[in-house]
């Protein structure tokens, strides 16, 4: 950005505030929950609000419809563009158990505080309503301020449940979406005072395995011993998993320099395990903990189910049980090979459980080289006074590698959010003091890459 497109621009990024709350309450306040279906009843009011606004600051904005739920394209363009660059958010959100909550998770609660500004409470406020805006408004500011670029936003309303109809909105827009570059901002910052960019996102597997012994379930005292039990034998055949060798396939390890740029990123487990509000974690070496969550796969179990759930005991052998389960997995690996790999040890292991594949989705790695990459290590240089670090990302964004691979352009991150915001988590909350670098450095992106 010259020095005449920044003279005031910090300034102007501060004024909008008022801005920023006023939009993010109307974004928050439609509770845009994924069905994870074709219902959009609760999630057409949200994407329509978003093709509203986008309209109101002059951009061509349209509803485009899927086989699920709808997204909202919109195109904010300069007249004499040099650049075009898309930014892809989400407007949909995990579901809120109310009762977990302080407060009403749908209802948007402004907070002042002594070193963030405000901080800004409710469901989707860091995952992904309030770093949507800040892109929005950073693009307004860059373009109003001479930057000659073209910024497609694409919100996406499935990005929850893993982005099961995204395809059909790059085949409907492919034209539209060919740009020179994706920015991301739906990433976490490890750390509250050292800005980092993201580079590599963990890929993932879903599977359900279900098994069924019996007809009906008996009492304990007359069969037990003899019955086959379920639950233990899924119980068994998990830890037989975890123990295996076949979901480590294609592991990558990070080379020195990458590990350098974690230990710069002051990852601190304290600070983790109080945002996540863990009580135990299985290890507190500082590099250890980086590296199992951004470069080595896991196996987790979610959920398990089967026999009595009810107040006491009602001494029975259940008759079916199933387990809800899912892999991790990192750059250079396949999640079909994966797959594969997992129906066969299951069909060796304990041949009458049934495996019920669910979503899956590869890895990404992001370049952390060219001119995308170096605008927005500057960018947020300049805004926020320190060097970024590049780090990974534990999760997964289901439409970053479909991007990659179905419009061949690269996809890099830009992210905002912190650990303790809350991503999926009760009191979710976003602060003015990211929202206000997010604005900034995407504006001096913008007007890097349009100048």
């Amino acid at each position: 950005m010259s020095a005449l497109d920044a003279a005031g621009l910090d300034d102007e990024v501060e004024q909008s505030e008022a801005w920023f709350r006023s939009h993010l309450r109307t974004l928050v306040e439609l509770p845009t929950v994924s069905p994870g279906a074709t219902d959009d009843r609760d999630i057409l009011p949200g994407v329509i609000a978003a093709k509203e606004l986008l309209a109101s600051i002059g951009a061509d904005a349209e509803i485009v419809g899927t086989r699920g739920t709808p997204a909202m394209v919109a195109r904010l363009r300069h007249p004499d563009a040099r650049a075009h660059v898309v930014v892809y958010n989400h407007v949909d959100v995990q579901p809120a158990d109310g009762s977990a909550w302080t407060s009403d998770p749908f209802e948007f609660l402004a907070e002042a505080h002594p070193e963030r500004g405000y901080l800004y409470r409710g469901r989707g406020a860091t995952d992904d309503k309030g770093p949507a805006l800040c892109a929005v408004r950073g693009a307004k500011i860059a373009i109003d301020r001479g930057a000659r670029i073209d910024v497609t936003f694409v919100w996406e309303s499935e990005e929850e449940v893993g982005s099961p109809h995204f395809i059909d909105v790059i085949n409907a827009r492919k034209e539209a979406l060919s740009a020179d570059a994706v920015i991301v901002s739906d990433t976490i910052w490890p750390t509250a005072d050292q800005p980092a960019i993201s580079t590599g996102l963990r890929g993932a597997l879903h599977a359900t395995l279900r098994l069924r012994t019996a007809g009906k379930e008996a009492h304990s005292g007359l069969v037990g011993g003899v019955a086959r039990n379920p639950i233990k034998e899924l119980c068994k055949l998990a830890n037989d998993i975890e123990n295996s060798d076949f979901w480590h396939s294609g592991v990558c390890a990070p080379d020195e320099d990458e590990i350098a740029s974690f230990l710069a990123a002051g990852f601190d487990p304290d600070y983790f395990m109080h945002a996540h509000d863990l009580h135990h974690v299985t290890t507190r070496d500082p590099l250890e903990m980086m590296l199992r969550i951004w470069t080595r796969p896991t196996f987790e179990l979610h959920g398990i189910a089967g026999g009595y759930q009810g107040r006491g005991t009602k001494t029975i052998v259940p008759e079916a049980a199933e387990l809800k389960c899912s892999f991790r997995l990192v750059p250079d690996q396949d999640p079909m090979a994966i797959a594969d790999s997992l129906v066969a040890f299951v069909r060796k292991a304990n041949p009458e459980v049934e495996v019920a594949l669910g979503g899956s989705f590869r890895p990404y790695r992001a370049a952390t080289t060219g001119i995308v990459h170096n605008a927005i290590f500057d960018a947020l240089h300049a805004t926020t006074g320190r060097c970024p670090v590049t780090v990974r990302e534990g999760g997964s964004i289901g439409a970053v590698p479909m991007i990659a691979r179905e419009l061949g352009i690269p996809v890099h991150f830009l992210p905002l959010s912190l650990p303790d915001h809350g991503y999926h988590a009760p009191n979710e909350y976003f602060d003015w003091r990211q929202a206000r670098i997010g604005i900034g450095s995407f504006a001096r992106v913008f007007a890097t890459l349009g100048s």
